[in-house]
């Protein structure tokens, strides 16, 4: 019973929302806004895995690993690898 109650109050407040205009849009605002909140959390996220694997890296070449093997643990290129200040 609670299920059912639960699916027509969402389904009225979605009835509510495509009939007018303003509530529209705003639905559709929030919705980007959260699409964009989880894009930058994943950029970020993925900014500091890499900014890790250079740190790894670095520690690797301090220990005269093989630039091949820094660079299967790591994902980081050769090209990239070569680049790295020490």
């Amino acid at each position: 019973m609670e299920e059912n109650k639960n699916i027509k109050k969402a389904k009225e407040e979605l009835d509510k929302i495509n009939s007018d205009e303003h509530e529209r849009m705003l639905a559709e605002l929030r919705e980007k806004a959260i699409m964009d909140e989880h894009a930058i959390r994943r950029t970020g996220y993925n900014e500091g895995k890499e900014a890790r694997n250079i740190e790894i890296a670095k520690n690797m070449i301090r220990k005269n690993i093989d630039k091949n093997t820094i660079s299967e643990i790591t994902g980081l290129s050769l090209e990239e690898i070569e680049k790295l200040k020490i």
